[in-house]
């Protein structure tokens, strides 16, 4: 599920350009260690091409999937095979989407939404995998208060959202509160076990440069845990959401989750799917941007 950090030649290179005491001695046998996993690099550039090539391939059936599933569900509702009541049709759901956007309904939701999950998520998936990173300074504080993480990460977010609304009202915040909630723990938790998997090679390695712990914490900790990092705030996006959306289930006058209770209130189906649709697209938007950024950061590493 997450990417091992693979240390590479550069990280040496780091080591002597950034640390002070460059005279201490390092042994030819942690040297050679360094230098042999380096060589994996170049082994995954020439993988590029294939990869390429595979990326293609899968995204190419994940798009015949979803054209068979689009269309057979079409076909199906207008032959009578499905019932269009419970299960509306995709050229309604769209319809829909269209008249809602005309009216300025759906920009308005989508946007309340958006505000609430893009704040919640910030504080929560964020703030989380900081605090998670700093947990790494002391072993002694993360083995005490880690029962008691995992305990709260347990509670499901529409058990605790009431009383969230109760204690921080109806608007904005109480729904910023709920997201933040649905990611913070998962982000914690992940941000720490990458600071647990930093090869330990590359921490004798520092260590043998008699690097302090910040220096080490900056330069080798944070680095090595950035897959963890980018698997948590993937999965994040859509546990902020779901958080924001809970809330607005609760109490709220706008938003995707107002927009979903209010049509399933009414038995109109094709109204919660076109919610359900929406939720689907801004998770992908997040999740785009994010790719975005660990494609960045993956070719700042290679480098």
């Amino acid at each position: 599920m997450t990417e091992k950090f693979e240390p590479s030649s550069a990280t040496a290179k780091l080591a002597e350009s950034v640390l002070p005491n460059k005279d201490s001695q390092v042994s030819s046998s942690e040297k050679s260690k360094t230098m042999q996993k380096a060589k994996g690099k170049t082994a995954v550039r020439r993988k590029g091409k294939t990869g390429t090539r595979q990326s293609v391939g899968i995204t190419s059936l994940q798009v015949a999937i979803l054209v068979v599933f689009i269309g057979g569900w079409e076909l199906g509702a207008n032959h009578g095979i499905i019932n269009k009541f419970l299960f509306s049709s995709p050229s309604a759901v769209v319809q829909i989407l269209i008249n809602q956007f005309r009216r300025g309904t759906l920009m308005d939701n989508v946007q309340v939404t958006l505000n609430e999950t893009l704040v919640g998520y910030l504080i929560g998936a964020i703030g989380g995998s900081v605090l998670g990173l700093l947990l790494w300074f002391s072993k002694f504080i993360a083995d005490v208060s880690m029962p008691f993480i995992a305990a709260i990460g347990s509670i499901p977010v529409l058990a605790v959202a009431p009383m969230l609304i109760i204690w921080f009202g109806t608007g904005f915040i109480s729904k910023v509160v709920v997201a933040a909630f649905s990611c913070i723990v998962v982000a914690l938790i992940q941000s720490y076990e990458g600071t647990e998997k930093v090869d330990n090679d590359q921490i004798e390695l520092f260590r043998s440069f008699r690097a302090s712990r910040l220096q080490m914490f900056t330069k080798l900790i944070v680095p090595a845990s950035m897959p963890w990092l980018m698997v948590s705030l993937k999965l994040n996006v859509g546990f902020a959401l779901i958080g924001a959306i809970v809330g607005e289930f609760i109490s709220s006058n706008a938003g995707i989750g107002h927009m979903i209770v209010v049509a399933g209130a009414s038995f109109e189906i094709g109204e919660v799917l076109a919610g359900v649709v929406l939720v689907m697209l801004l998770v992908l938007a997040f999740n785009l941007v994010l790719g975005a950024i660990n494609g960045i950061l993956r070719k700042r590493h290679l480098a």
